[in-house]
Order: structure tokens, then sequence, then C-alpha cells
């Protein structure tokens, strides 16, 4: 195995020679690694064999039990319910002018620049900004929010990989609730056109979400409308800095950002990996599995399989549409996979008809996320040609 950051920055020749099988135990993750595509799906497809409660035994302080992603039916779909008019296409549809113009807004003083930080300049801000503004909170409330979201990204790998509670993120899980549910019940007295609003006043079942429930729906919108959608803009851009042929193609032809949008997202994806646990004996790939194993899901790696697609290490906007998992599959698909991609694409229209070409400095060194499973760069500098 290659060092660690180097996988980190660049996982995928390792998953060239994993895909050669197809499921793999690994000692160090305590867990079978499933890299190819229909293994991958399979898994995500099969709730009643692989469970998502992952999360289960935790302190009652972080309670990621109580989040949907980490349920399963029929609580899940009661929850999943809630949210899921927030994020269909109709309802992000109505959001794209909106979110053009915070691209827009976002660049107008990067232009003035000789050399910028991709990350901080705009893929933060930008998700941030708009999933602010649909839960209905304060934008200056933005960075803490950027704090809040990497806080949870950092806590969730130290769960799943057995690390103890660190106290400081445990205070500031506590800080996260009570913020929300005073939110929350402001809304109840005055409700908005928000989701918060819309939070306050749901019902499952013929009764209100408890307030730990609704704290922690609005935690997972905080994380899933920022983290992925940060990464996958700065994947984005990295991808096309390296095929400056492609974005010449993408400027030259802007019908193809839908297009180029699931070319990245399956050429470099955000989420590397999620995890199940074993419910019911089951073979899969030659392996036998029984209750309580777990499964690590290398959606990467089933992105770039050569038995799923042509050429799967060519990075090519023209290439026809085919599933891919970046956003899971099944009851678990991610909520807000539209706006995610709505976000990737009012970026790539509003830089492909302002910057001629992109580029990133010679002398500059990519450092990878500290967090393993998430596939993106801590700094990304750009030189623009205007």
């Amino acid at each position: 195995m290659s060092k660690p950051i180097n996988l980190q920055l660049d996982p995928y020749p390792w998953y060239e020679e994993m895909l050669k099988a197809p499921v793999a135990f690994h000692p160090q993750y305590g867990a079978y690694l499933i890299f190819r595509f229909d293994e991958v799906r399979r898994v995500f497809g099969d709730p009643d064999t692989f469970s998502s409660a992952v999360y289960e035994g935790l302190s009652e302080e972080l309670a990621f039990g109580d989040q949907i992603q980490g349920m399963d039916p029929p609580r899940h779909t009661q929850l999943r319910a809630l949210a899921t008019h927030a994020f269909t296409r109709r309802s992000v549809a109505e959001l794209e002018p909106r979110i053009q113009q915070m691209a827009h807004d976002l660049l107008d003083p990067i232009m003035d620049r000789e050399e910028f930080d991709f990350v901080r300049s705009f893929a933060i801000p930008l998700p941030i900004a708009v999933i602010a503004d649909m839960l209905g909170v304060p934008k200056e409330d933005n960075d803490t929010f950027k704090e809040w979201s990497d806080l949870i990204t950092v806590m969730s790998e130290r769960l799943l990989t057995g690390m103890p509670d660190d106290p400081d993120h445990v205070a500031a899980m506590r800080d996260m609730r009570a913020y929300f549910q005073r939110l929350l019940e402001e809304r109840r007295l005055n409700p908005r056109e928000d989701l918060v609003s819309k939070l306050a006043a749901a019902e499952v079942d013929g009764r209100r979400l408890t307030p730990l429930e609704a704290s922690n729906f609005c935690l997972l919108l905080l994380v899933a409308g920022n983290e992925t959608t940060t990464n996958l803009l700065v994947n984005a851009v990295r991808t096309f800095t390296e095929h400056p042929e492609q974005w010449e193609l993408l400027r030259s032809n802007p019908d193809l950002i839908p297009r180029a949008v699931e070319e990245v997202m399956r050429y470099r994806t955000s989420v590397q990996l999620m995890y199940r646990t074993v419910k019911k004996e089951v073979e899969l790939g030659g392996a036998q599995m029984k209750p309580g194993d777990r499964v690590v899901l290398f959606m990467g790696a089933a992105n770039r399989d050569p038995e799923k697609y042509d050429r799967p290490h060519v990075f090519d906007i023209t290439r026809t549409p085919s599933p891919h998992l970046t956003f899971g599959h099944g009851i678990h698909q991610c909520l807000g996979a539209p706006l995610a991609r709505m976000e990737v694409a009012a970026a790539l229209q509003a830089m492909s008809t302002r910057i001629s070409k992109l580029h990133i400095p010679d002398e500059a060194e990519l450092v990878p996320l500290s967090n393993f499973n998430m596939l993106g760069l801590q700094k990304l500098p750009l030189k623009l040609a205007r």
C-alpha cells in the first residue's frame, strides 16, 4: 500500500489493484472491503441484509444513531420523507438563478487577483451560503456553520474507526444542538418560508419531532449541503487543471456542463467510502459474511470499475452519462444530490464564461484532507487567464 498521504491525494492506483478482486477482508479496517460497481450497488440496494445503523452504541451526547443516514426502515423511511420535498429537482430548479448569482458574486473579487486559493475563496463559501439560505439561518453565522460541518465530519471518522469520544467534540455537539433547538423554537413561534420552520412544524405518525430529532436533522442538512459539495467543486477544478483540453471544450460547448458534472463526480468521487453492518448470513463476491461483520463500500473505486465503464481512467466530458455511485444508491441515496449538481453546474457555468485557463502554480503543494473517507484538498492555489 502507498503512503497514506498519497492514498488520500490519489487513491486510484490502489483502487486499480483492488478492483482485480471483488471483496477483500482487511485487518486494518476490521471489515470486508468492496470495490466493484455491482457489489457496491448490491449492498446499497439491500438494507434488509446490510444495515446502515453503524453508529449504534454511541454516547447520548453524540447520538449519531438519531440521524437518518444511520437508520434502517421503517424509521428511516418516515424521517426521510420530511426532507425529500426540499431537494426535489423542481424545488432545486427554483433556486438556480440565486445560486448562479452567488457564483458570479464570489468570482467578482477573484477576477482582480493574480493568484488565489479556490477552496477558501469559492468552494467553501458557495455551498455554505446556499444551505444556510435554505435553512433560514443568519448569514453572519456562516463561518460558524463551516466549523461545525468540518467537526461533524471528523467526529464521524473517529467514531467509525473506534476512537474514543473527544471532550471538545462532545461540547461542540452540545453547542450545535442548542443553537438549532433555539432556532427551531423561534420558528415554531414565528414561522418563515425556510427548512427550519418546516422541521419545527413537521409531524411523523401524528407527533412532532423531538428536539433531538429535529436538531439532528438540521445537522444532517448542514453537512449534506456543505462538505460534500465543497469537495465536488474542488475536485472539479483540480481535474480541469489536469485536462486543459477538456476545459477549452467546455468553454466552447456550454451545453456539455451537465455531462461534465456527472463525469467529474464519476472520475474523482468526493465521498470515497461508506460503511454497512451485515444483518444476516450472505455471500458476496465469493466471501461468506455473518451477522455483525462490517463492510466498507468504496464508491471511488466502483466509479472506475473497468467492467462497468469504457476507459474508466479517462476524463471525458463528452462521455454518455451512465449511472455512478457517487451519491449512493437505494433508500439512502443522498438527499442533496440535485442541489450538489446544481451548485457544481452553476460554478462551471460562471467560471467557464470568465476564465479562459485554469492553472495550478508549479511550486504549489497539494495537501489532501485529513479525513480519510473524503477526497479533496485543504488548499487549491490557482492562477487565472481571463
